[in-house]
């Protein structure tokens, strides 16, 4: 029996949640028309991740700085839910200041988690 290790599911996961997130608006929009959704799918898939990244770093199996690292990403994210402003359409995905410094704050963790984690 072929057991995955829970640590390195994690880090899979959250990588290529950053990925998309980090992505090009033309290809989140691909993504998001394969799976017929949603933006705020895209930030879904991230905090799904994010939070088994968390249960993971808890019980000793993640390092602290992978979580750290995306935590940025996290608050962000927060941030856009809790605006007034409508972020989660396509048009502000591919035009808006928000959409912009996320994909932003998202190649940064990206980059930073594959220093820490490979």
């Amino acid at each position: 029996m072929n057991t995955a290790d829970p640590t390195e599911i994690t880090i899979r996961l959250l990588k290529r949640a950053l990925h998309l997130l980090a992505s090009e608006p033309n290809e989140q929009i691909s993504y998001l028309k394969q799976l017929g959704v949603n933006p705020d799918e895209i930030a879904l898939e991230f905090d799904d991740a994010f939070r088994r990244a968390i249960g993971t770093s808890g019980m000793g199996l993640l390092s602290k700085e992978v979580v750290a690292a995306a935590q940025p990403v996290d608050e962000r994210l927060r941030q856009m839910t809790n605006s007034s402003t409508e972020v989660w359409t396509k048009s502000n995905l591919e035009t808006s200041p928000e959409w912009r410094l996320l994909r932003s704050l998202a190649k940064e963790a990206l980059a930073k988690i594959s220093e820490t984690a490979g």
